[in-house]
């Protein structure tokens, strides 16, 4: 019999598993490939490396060995790697253990689709940490394959404009093309960086409802020295402050596999 969510106080992790497990499991017979979930904007310095290491050690912090979610955050930034080089530099200076710690996978852009099998049949959640530009080749490609994207951009008009030309000119076109095959796509807005009082944030979220995708209920408040100059791929310095933006992000990968 399958397990009921109805008058439960599941939690929001134990709602994925319970998805991942069982919905797929009693509808298909099969169980649900890991989900591809990118931070993506072309827009260069939005912090897309940032909100991958916090979503992706938000994750790894609430896991455990018997019960847990696994994740893989593959680095496909074959020119600045940041994510990437990052974990070999923590990894060098002896400050891990690899096998407490989330996957961190290089896999150049011209590469990730072929290695998409693999990974979804190994992983809960993928985190594509994307490059900052889309000329880079096979990032397109790969943004065809992304099942939940979360656009990051600075509430200021520097930042809104190239991101609202990306969503019109790329992304609502790859979104129709995945349409077409049966694929669904969640999109969502994340104002990061915000500082509430500034005028063009107040702006932004009195007429959120022009955009054309859905902001998160929850932003990212300017922290720049904590998230930037302390970035790091290791789950013991994950920063907790973020947890009800991870779990909004969470929700949102539960509601997109279990419509």
């Amino acid at each position: 019999i399958m397990p009921s969510l109805v008058g439960s106080e599941m939690c929001i992790r134990d709602r994925f598993i319970y998805l991942r497990t069982y919905l797929k499991t009693y509808i298909m017979g099969q169980i649900l490939p890991g989900v591809v979930v990118a931070f993506e904007n072309p827009k260069g310095g939005v912090g897309k490396s940032t909100l991958t290491a916090l979503f992706a050690g938000y994750i790894h912090s609430q896991s455990n060995e018997e019960g847990g979610l696994s994740i893989a955050v593959v680095d496909i930034d074959d020119m600045q790697n940041t994510i990437g080089k990052l974990r070999e530099d923590e990894a060098e200076d002896g400050i891990m253990k690899k096998e407490e710690e989330y996957e961190v996978i290089n896999i150049s852009s011209s590469e990730f689709i072929n290695q998409l099998d693999f990974l979804q049949d190994n992983y809960d959640i993928i985190l594509v940490d994307f490059p900052g530009n889309l000329k880079q080749n096979g990032v397109v490609e790969t943004l065809h394959f992304v099942d939940v994207i979360i656009i990051p951009f600075e509430p200021n008009q520097t930042d809104l404009r190239p991101t609202l030309t990306f969503y019109y000119n790329i992304y609502e076109g790859i979104i129709e093309s995945r349409r077409k095959i049966g694929k669904k796509t969640t999109v969502r807005g994340v104002m990061n960086r915000v500082l509430p009082n500034v005028l063009e944030f107040k702006e932004i979220l009195k007429n959120k409802k022009t955009l054309p995708f859905e902001l998160m209920q929850n932003y990212i408040k300017d922290s720049r020295v904590d998230y930037q100059r302390n970035l790091s791929t290791l789950s013991k310095a994950y920063h907790h402050p973020c947890d009800a933006f991870c779990e909004e992000v969470l929700e949102l990968i539960c509601n997109h596999i279990g419509e």
